[in-house]
């Protein structure tokens, strides 16, 4: 018999409705950006009343932040299991990118809008924690390349620059596509991105 609490009820419609707030919250600062988003608005596209937000969020502020917490634990979640899973070198650089790339993709509007609107100290924090997400990612791969290179499968690698390139690289196309200076599916650039990558990482 398992010793996990279950959740309560109160514990679930709290878990519910803090996710549909930051959903509707999402939204807004995407079509609206930070400055043309309003509690009053967030309230709305939830579809509860003004009052109801301030009992999970003590401001459009504290909301902005929990929003990009909760973006960057995704990132996080969608990037590093892919790291540590099963599967070769080669399909994990190209689910990695993918991840990567489709992540950012799915948020665009979101970042297009919010990004050059947040306050310094927002700014900063929200660049620490994504730091820390990118050190996950560069930790999991020197880990992971580590392992192929005892078993021979990669080449003799300097570990931790192969991998800072590995995520540097995924990052900055992030961004070129975010910028609109790259295009086209993801699924074609995740598949050249890797080749090109396990090419250079290969044991000879």
């Amino acid at each position: 018999m398992s010793s996990t609490a279950k959740p309560s009820k109160t514990d679930v419609v709290t878990d519910f409705r803090r996710s549909q707030l930051l959903d509707a919250a999402r939204d807004r600062f995407g079509k609206h950006g930070l400055a043309g988003t309003t509690v009053d608005g967030i309230a709305k596209s939830a579809g509860v009343a003004k009052g109801t937000v301030y009992l999970y969020y003590k401001s459009k502020e504290d909301i902005l932040r929990h929003v990009l917490d909760e973006d960057l634990r995704q990132l996080h979640n969608d990037t590093v299991p892919i790291i540590t899973g099963t599967g070769s070198i080669e399909e994990k650089l190209e689910r990695f990118v993918f991840s990567a790339l489709t992540f950012f993709d799915l948020k665009r509007d979101f970042f297009e809008q919010v990004h050059f609107e947040m306050g310094t100290d927002v700014r900063k924090k929200c660049q620490q924690k994504l730091e820390v997400v990118f050190r996950a990612q560069v930790d999991s791969w020197e880990q992971t390349l580590a392992d192929a290179q005892r078993a021979g499968i990669v080449g003799n690698l300097n570990l931790s620059a192969s991998a800072l390139m590995i995520v540097a690289l995924a990052s900055g196309l992030a961004k070129q596509r975010l910028r609109g200076w790259t295009s086209g599916p993801i699924e074609k650039l995740a598949e050249q991105t890797s080749a090109t990558l396990w090419k250079g990482l290969a044991a000879r």
